[in-house]
């Protein structure tokens, strides 16, 4: 298959992750017997991460990459694609029946093996490229941190099938898979496609080599801010505000040097990508804010002590960072056409995330006074729905195109 049929099972994956949200929202507002929760929350997270966010990123860095050798090269990567999809609907399946148990512990392990599968087959050919496009570098790190956090998921597949109970353990294991998946593998993955742009552009960033390593090297301590509350030595604590005070100042310079050259990056960018991608760096800025404000102890234990305020973070990295950057790229690229179908989709998406993050901010400083928000559960199942009609909307749109260029 080529890389567009890739990108339309993809964006099913993301309809079917919008599906199990809203069976999420909707289990927390109103009885639904035959699904358990946590078996639902646990399908509903591995396979967002795995079937859409992890897919996606594969294909179009297997694209990227193969764009430097022959025509065909892409096709060679259909086996692995087709292997992590299987795998990807297996834990969905498998998670949602019997959350961690034999049948997902498998489904996760192949999933992990799979990524590792992708890595080795992507580094070996961005070795022999006969162009050394700068986006290599950022690609080598994301799947370095993809490895990286398997250890975290490996561990955290271990405690649950052997009922070990520690909810300290448990908490940091799963925080450290989270923090190298979302900061290192989508993060770096996605500037490194950021980076092919801006080459393709001709638009030179000096210094961006010294940018990548103190970004990389900053980003492994910054895992220790998601777990400030285990009282860490204080030498400890200063290199974790070290790293948070790097990621932002390096991204506020980042972001200077694409503003100093901001007509030519946005010269032939669709308005849709522009407006995604300005969202999506907005939502950047506010991560590393909050990032840096959680190395205040007071902050970071009230921040990780409310569940809203996790969701809201997750959420604001998942969907408002990388998932508005690919979307936006999808468009860049052409994979993803500006008619009306995919504009109406994607601004009722756009607006069902700001206002999912508000109103998970919203429950969360309303709980640090102990106060209820009413009827706060069934004002998040609505933002759901807004959500999974905008992601259906957009996989309509995307389809109608689908087959104007390909009539039956």
């Amino acid at each position: 298959m080529n890389v567009r049929k890739w990108i339309t099972i993809t964006l099913l994956s993301l309809l079917l992750v919008a599906v199990l949200g809203v069976l999420l929202r909707y289990k927390i507002s109103f009885s639904l017997p035959l699904i358990n929760q946590k078996y639902l929350q646990h399908s509903h997270s591995h396979f967002a991460m795995s079937g859409w966010l992890t897919q996606l990123l594969m294909v179009l860095l297997a694209s990227s990459v193969s764009s430097t050798r022959e025509v065909n090269h892409f096709n060679k990567y259909n086996f692995i694609l087709f292997t992590s999809l299987i795998v990807s609907f297996g834990m969905l399946i498998s998670f949602l029946f019997q959350g961690y148990g034999t049948v997902s512990i498998i489904f996760s392990t192949l999933s992990i093996l799979t990524v590792y599968y992708f890595g080795i087959q992507l580094w070996k050919d961005m070795k022999k490229a006969p162009i050394q496009s700068k986006s290599f570098i950022w690609f080598k790190a994301a799947i370095v941190f993809a490895v990286l956090s398997s250890v975290g998921i490996a561990m955290l597949a271990y405690i649950m099938a052997t009922h070990i109970i520690n909810i300290k353990l448990q908490q940091a294991t799963t925080y450290f898979y989270l923090h190298f998946q979302y900061n290192g593998w989508f993060i770096f993955a996605c500037l490194g496609l950021l980076i092919n742009i801006l080459e393709s552009k001709n638009i030179q960033i000096k210094g961006l080599h010294k940018f990548f390593w103190i970004y990389a090297i900053a980003c492994i301590p910054a895992y220790l801010l998601s777990v400030l509350w285990l009282s860490l030595p204080l030498w400890i604590y200063l290199i974790v505000v070290l790293s948070a005070l790097v990621l932002i100042s390096g991204w506020i310079w980042f972001f200077l040097q694409i503003r100093k050259q901001l007509p030519l990056f946005t010269q032939q960018l669709p308005k849709i990508t522009k407006w995604l991608f300005g969202c999506s760096a907005l939502a950047f800025t506010i991560k590393v804010a909050l990032q840096a404000g959680s190395t205040i102890p007071s902050l970071n234990n009230l921040a990780f002590g409310y569940r809203p305020i996790v969701i809201g973070y997750l959420h604001l990295v998942f969907l408002g960072i990388i998932t508005l950057f690919l979307l936006g790229y999808l468009f860049y690229m052409g994979y993803l056409k500006a008619i009306k179908l995919t504009c109406v989709g994607i601004t009722l998406f756009l607006i069902g995330i700001i206002l999912n993050e508000l109103m998970l901010m919203m429950q969360g400083l309303a709980a640090m006074g102990y106060y209820r928000v009413p009827y706060i559960n069934e004002i998040l199942l609505g933002i759901t729905i807004l959500m999974l009609t905008g992601v259906t909307v957009l996989n309509i749109g995307a389809n109608k195109r689908s087959l104007q260029n390909n009539p039956i």
